[in-house]
């Protein structure tokens, strides 16, 4: 059915990547103002520029002593600039300060 659809199924492995927040560097951005909107377990993370417009976004969501990182994204204007280590740095910083974590999981 899928190959009648005009669509190809793929068969790929997906890993995910493990690294511990509590050594994560920090990273400051340069010329952007951090925002931080915890839900729960949820820690939405927002880079905006001068002009108040997002310039980087991304969510961690911590599990137990197990954090998840998923939707980071850089807007393509903002690119090469840091801002994606930035947004990383706050994140790892918003999961630590949850509670006693290990490891951080994201698809790699």
């Amino acid at each position: 059915m899928v190959g009648a659809a005009g669509l190809q199924l793929l068969h790929r492995s997906e890993w995910f990547m493990t690294t511990d927040l509590t050594e994560h560097p920090q990273h400051a951005p340069r010329r952007a103002a951090r925002a931080r909107d915890p839900y729960g377990p949820v820690t939405v993370v927002s880079l905006h520029d001068s002009s108040g417009e997002v310039a980087a976004r991304g969510t961690i969501a911590v599990v137990g002593t197990d954090a998840i990182a998923d939707r980071g994204e850089t807007d393509a204007a903002h690119r090469r600039r840091g801002l994606g280590r930035a947004m990383m740095s706050a994140l790892a910083e918003a999961a630590v300060a949850q509670g006693d974590l290990i490891t951080a999981d994201g698809l790699a």
